[in-house]
């Protein structure tokens, strides 16, 4: 594997992840199956990334070291730093054009879309889990308590989490 390719998976992952370790399961998936990185090596570099101060997300450069030494390391950060700083650019560019009569129009219709997916994402978990009376009444107790915002959405979600811990379900 060259540094590049490395490069271009890291990138991959970090783009679609959420950060920190969210790519773990990414790159595990691209390279213990290939034979291009083993376990250990994958157990070492989240170790070094755990203990080392700074942001989880760094765990890679240690991945990039153990598998191609320094040229790796320095694939890897500049494959996690990019998303960040497309993020940044993407932001000042949305400050400019907030405003513009399509880029608000495009907000209100990705808004109504993930409105519109929520429904059908929420049925989805509910059947996985099997339906029951404590469920749908959490469902709503929640919706209830975010619709006012009143409540956290953290406080929400933690209330939710006793209530099923608290009844084993």
């Amino acid at each position: 594997m060259t540094p590049m390719a490395f490069f271009l998976y890291v990138l991959r992952a970090a783009l679609l992840s959420s950060g920190g370790f969210g790519n773990v399961s990414s790159l595990h998936d691209s390279f213990v199956p290939r034979g291009m990185a083993t376990d250990a090596q994958f157990v070492q570099a989240l170790t070094v990334g755990q203990l080392s101060p700074g942001p989880n997300g760094l765990w890679v450069v240690s991945l990039g070291y153990l598998m191609l030494g320094p040229w790796g390391s320095v694939a890897a950060f500049v494959g996690i730093m990019i998303p960040p700083i497309l993020i940044i650019g993407i932001e000042r560019l949305y400050s400019r054009v907030q405003h513009h009569p399509a880029v608000e129009g495009f907000i209100r219709g990705l808004n109504l879309a993930v409105a519109g997916m929520f429904v059908p994402i929420l049925l989805k978990l509910l059947q996985g889990s099997g339906i029951d009376e404590l469920k749908v009444a959490l469902v709503v107790a929640a919706f209830i308590l975010g619709w006012f915002q009143r409540i956290p959405v953290v406080v929400v979600i933690g209330l939710c989490a006793a209530i099923g811990i608290l009844t084993n379900r």
